[in-house]
């Protein structure tokens, strides 16, 4: 059986309060303009980097952006999954932290994801809603229908892989950079999220689940439209693909270097 270790923030009680200088945010963003110069100004009191992939926005998305401090990549709206596989390629830090540019994900919990691959106790650390609480998943039908649908593809993901973790769809985490960069994940959109964790339990690697408190979104609307028929094709064909792939050979990654 696969053990997922599960941290809480005593586990990682005195940390720096200084950007990690082994850090770098990515924030896939398409027309957020109203709400990624605050994402990028938080990330950056945790991380010492942060890039920004402007996936085509016809807002003032990019040069907001850059005026925050962060570094802009363009990708033409060619999906979260690229964008995030796109913004990999230019990291030089040993961890990277992926954070949505709508405001739900509190930067604040940035150091407890990060905390485990430092002390090398994971290699991938996913934030979780179920433990950590959520403004966003409550209230109406759409919000059920997410629910559901994300406890059910969790199931399965627990079934296939003898794990134990309790939110397979939440886009806040933390993953050593060569590992994402050796991982073979494909998906363009939104299903990366748990392609990336079907992917990381798959190859024997460490997968570490702590709590982290969704917040509301600050403005736009989510970017995954449950009324259309293809989003529930993708999320199926993802997840076949994933659940069916072999174990693979575990790969050496060398500890990440405490500063």
């Amino acid at each position: 059986m696969i053990r997922l270790g599960l941290a809480t923030p005593k586990d990682f009680d005195g940390q720096n309060d200084q950007p990690d200088p082994e850090v770098t945010v990515i924030i896939p963003a398409r027309n957020e303009a109203v709400t990624v110069a605050a994402v990028v100004a938080e990330c950056l009191h945790y991380a010492a980097h942060v890039i920004v992939v402007e996936g085509g926005s016809t807002d003032h998305t990019a040069e907001i952006a850059e005026a925050a401090g962060a570094w802009v990549v363009r990708d033409n709206g060619l999906g979260k999954g690229a964008a995030l596989r796109l913004a990999a390629k230019h990291v030089t830090t040993p961890i990277c932290v992926f954070v949505d540019a709508d405001g739900s994900h509190d930067p604040i919990d940035i150091p407890l994801l990060v905390a485990p691959i430092k002390a090398d106790q994971s290699d991938h650390v996913t934030g979780s809603r179920l433990l950590g609480g959520s403004d966003e998943l409550h209230g109406g039908g759409d919000e059920f229908l997410r629910l559901a649908g994300s406890a059910f593809i969790t199931y399965l993901i627990n079934r296939r892989f003898d794990a134990r973790i309790s939110d397979s769809q939440n886009g806040f985490r933390a993953i050593r950079t060569e590992l994402f960069r050796q991982l073979d994940v494909r998906s363009r959109h939104t299903t990366i999220e748990m392609e990336i964790i079907m992917s990381t339990l798959a190859s024997g690697h460490r997968l570490t689940e702590v709590p982290t408190h969704e917040r509301p979104r600050a403005a736009g609307f989510s970017k995954i439209s449950l009324s259309n028929p293809t989003t529930w094709l993708a999320y199926g064909w993802c997840l076949l693909k994933g659940l069916c792939q072999r174990r693979r050979a575990l790969a050496v990654l060398a500890p990440v270097s405490s500063p």
